[in-house]
């Protein structure tokens, strides 16, 4: 009987840790003071990019408010409860980079820039930057 409990016990865990991980990398994250989002589904693996749905379904894409220029996630990997690995290309396939998303104690979400090309968005004429390392917040 206990060893029924127990294994009942550590399925219950295993299963409340999936559904925990599922709902970690799923949504639409945001940071307001560089005006830039983040859409994605690292489980399902299902979003389409507005306006170029010819793209098919993507892990997520990271867009910025200033400009209808996108970086899609084209391939994911959930490292473990609360990090995820990211391949992001931008929208010619020209330039490529690997990042890390990392939820933090306090909810909030660590994007940091592992190698390759720069994260930038064109907005007004100019290349706008986005720092390695920026803190996102899940959009409600």
């Amino acid at each position: 009987m206990k060893r029924i409990a127990t294994a009942t016990m550590c399925l219950m865990m295993l299963t409340g840790l999936h559904a925990q991980t599922d709902s970690t990398f799923v949504g639409r994250f945001e940071n307001t003071d560089l005006k830039i989002t983040l859409d994605i589904n690292l489980v399902e693996k299902n979003i389409e990019v507005p306006g170029q749905e010819v793209l098919g379904a993507l892990d997520g894409f990271i867009g910025c408010e200033k400009t209808t220029t996108v970086w899609t996630i084209v391939a994911s990997s959930i490292d473990s409860e609360d990090k995820a690995t990211l391949e992001v290309v931008n929208n010619y396939g020209s330039e490529d980079f690997t990042a890390t998303l990392t939820r933090e104690r306090d909810g909030s979400y660590t994007w940091k820039h592992l190698g390759g090309s720069t994260l930038k968005f064109p907005v007004d004429g100019k290349w706008h930057k986005i720092p390695s390392k920026v803190v996102l917040k899940r959009k409600e």
